[in-house]
This record gives C-alpha cells, structure tokens and sequence, in this order.
C-alpha cells in the first residue's frame, strides 16, 4: 500500500521579500550618504563663516586705525606715508595681508570655494562729529545647492550663524535688501554693484552710533591725547624727536620726589632731584669759584669771582668745595687768593 504524497515546505526567501530587503537597504544607504554629505556641507559652511569673520575683525581694524582719513575722504596711509590700499573704500586681500591686518598665509578663498569682496561706506555726516563708516564684507559669489542656481538656504544660515551676530544676506524673498541681525542695507551699496540672492555678508561699523573711538588712543595715532594724569610706564621709553619737562623748581631747594625726577629751571636748565635736593643734570662739575682775602669774591681788579652756578663764592647743594689753586700777595691792594672747584 502506498502512502499519500506530502506537499513540500517552502524554504529561503520569496523573491518579493528579498526585493523589499534591498530596497530598504538602498533607501539606508542613500539616507546615510545623504546625511554624511549634509555634514560635510554644514562643517564647510561654518568654516566659511569663521573665514569670513576673520576678514571682518580685519575691516574693523582698518576702521579704527584709520577712522579719521576714511572719515575725511583721505587714503590711509602707513608709517612711510604710503597708500595701504589701491582703492581706500574697497580694500583687497592682498592688501590687509601686507598692512598686517591678517596673517601673511591668510587664505584667499573659504572651505566653500568662494572669495571675499570688502567695501566701506561713508555716512552723509562724514566727516564731521555725527560721521559713521560702516564696512562690508561679502561673498563675491553666493551660496547656492549643490548642482543647481538656486540659493543653500541651509548653508547661508550655517555661515550666518557662525558669524556671530554680524552676519547677514541677500535672501530670495527680499533681493532689494542686504540686511542680518545688526544691519539693513539697500542692495545695491552706493556706488556699488547689486547682489544676488544667496550672497552673504558681515558687517563692521564706526563712529555715530557706535562706540566713539576718537576717545582712545590708537596705535600709531597721529593726535596729541592731552593727558591730564599721571602716565606710568612700566619698561623704556622711546621718544622721536624733543623731550620738554614742564615741571619747574629752583636749583638747590628740596624736591621731595624719588631721585632722578627730572624738572626745569627758570633758566631753562634740566634739574634733578638729587638726595632731596634739586641740582642740575649736568654731571659731578658744580661750577668753580675763588676767595680773596680781603676782598671775598671780587679780583683786586674789582671783577667778581662768584660761582655763575650759585652767584656767590659757594658750591650748589649737594657739591663740595675742593681747592685747586691758591697765590697773591698779602697787601691790601691784591691780596691772598684762594680757587675752588666743586664736585660731588
């Protein structure tokens, strides 16, 4: 007796299942591309922004170094009295490198390929007590997705972030318009080129309207600040051209001041302080002078033989008389004289 065939049961994988396996796992896999190629593009956008945030601290530099010529519609120029920038209101790369407004290896171009184009407006009040400068600086292309004409929305606003604040872009729903957080300009700038949407920017500013850096010295600052304190020093101090000491005081009365303390004479002659006494800065020679016995400080001749130093036959405070000549004759008519020098 036979038995009764048995159906066999189906093993491995239905085609239709294994179909739908590889597709989710392509679907991963482009996700996971996708998501890696985003990250990529986030960093380079960041990186942009610190690039171009780099070049602003540099404007804001050239601002406020050279606030008073751009003010005035004059070049800025360097310590030979060059021209730093071909073009005083739209400096280039090149050049801040060379004035030393950014580092000599400064790239020219960011992690998103593009370059930077700076520009400086003067304000309607330059120049003048109300004048403001505001600075620019842009990408000299703009930020579009990959393959396509239209603005990277997503990498705008990652180079914006970055910029801390300063910021800011032509967007597409507002071409007429380079505005961010702290600013809002007409696009174009006066006198400039319009921008196309997806171009970002960041913005330095002086003068009205912002701190007023006419209150701080600079460096390499070509005003007299007028001190009204004291100023102290804590190394050496090179001067130029003159030194003038303003402070007065009268040769051989107290100073009371550290020794060295420098001052003048009403004569004119540079005094020091000296063992709390005020004496000239000439070095050890106190001047000379001679007695006559019985004449005192006057030649038989009837010429005095004073110290020019003191005006009398004595030494200056501090000093002491040394003898160094001595003759005459002991009559009434000339006398017995007696030379000093004095020394300390």
């Amino acid at each position: 007796m036979s038995r009764g065939a048995h159906p066999r049961r189906q093993r491995g994988f239905s085609a239709l299942g294994l179909a739908l396996a590889l597709a989710l796992t392509a679907m991963a896999a482009i996700w996971a591309s996708n998501q890696q190629v985003q990250r990529i593009e986030d960093a380079a956008a960041r990186s942009s922004g610190v690039w171009l945030t780099q070049i602003r601290l540099a404007m804001a530099g050239v601002l406020s170094a050279h606030f008073t010529a751009l003010a005035k519609g004059e070049a800025p120029r360097n310590a030979q009295g060059k021209p730093l920038f071909a073009d005083s209101l739209a400096p280039a790369m090149d050049e801040l490198r060379a004035a030393g407004f950014l580092p000599a290896d400064f790239p020219d171009r960011s992690a998103l390929g593009f370059a930077a184009r700076l520009r400086i407006v003067r304000g309607p009040a330059c120049p003048g007590e109300q004048c403001r400068l505001d600075g620019l600086v842009h990408g000299a292309q703009p930020v579009l997705k990959t393959g396509t004409q239209s603005p990277d929305l997503i990498g705008m606003a990652a180079i914006i972030e970055a910029a801390g604040g300063y910021g800011g872009a032509v967007w597409p729903g507002a071409p007429g318009r380079l505005r961010g957080a702290a600013f809002n300009f007409a696009n174009p700038l006066a006198g400039g080129p319009a921008h196309v949407p997806g171009t970002v920017a960041l913005w330095a500013g002086a003068g009205a309207g912002e701190p007023d850096l006419d209150r701080f010295v600079k460096i390499r600052d070509t005003r007299d600040p007028q001190l009204q304190g004291a100023l102290s020093v804590a190394s050496s101090v090179a001067v130029g051209t003159y030194l003038s000491v303003g402070a007065r005081a009268t040769e051989g009365r107290y100073c009371g001041v550290a020794n060295g303390t420098m001052a003048t004479s009403a004569r004119g002659e540079l005094l020091t302080c000296q063992a709390n006494a005020w004496t000239q800065a000439s070095g050890s020679f106190g001047g000379a002078y001679s007695h006559n016995y019985p004449l005192g400080c006057y030649h038989y001749s009837g010429v005095s033989t004073a110290n020019p130093r003191t005006g009398a036959c004595s030494c200056p405070a501090g000093y002491s008389a040394v003898i160094v000549s001595a003759g005459g004759k002991w009559t009434d008519t000339e006398g017995w004289t007696t030379g000093y020098v004095c020394v300390r």
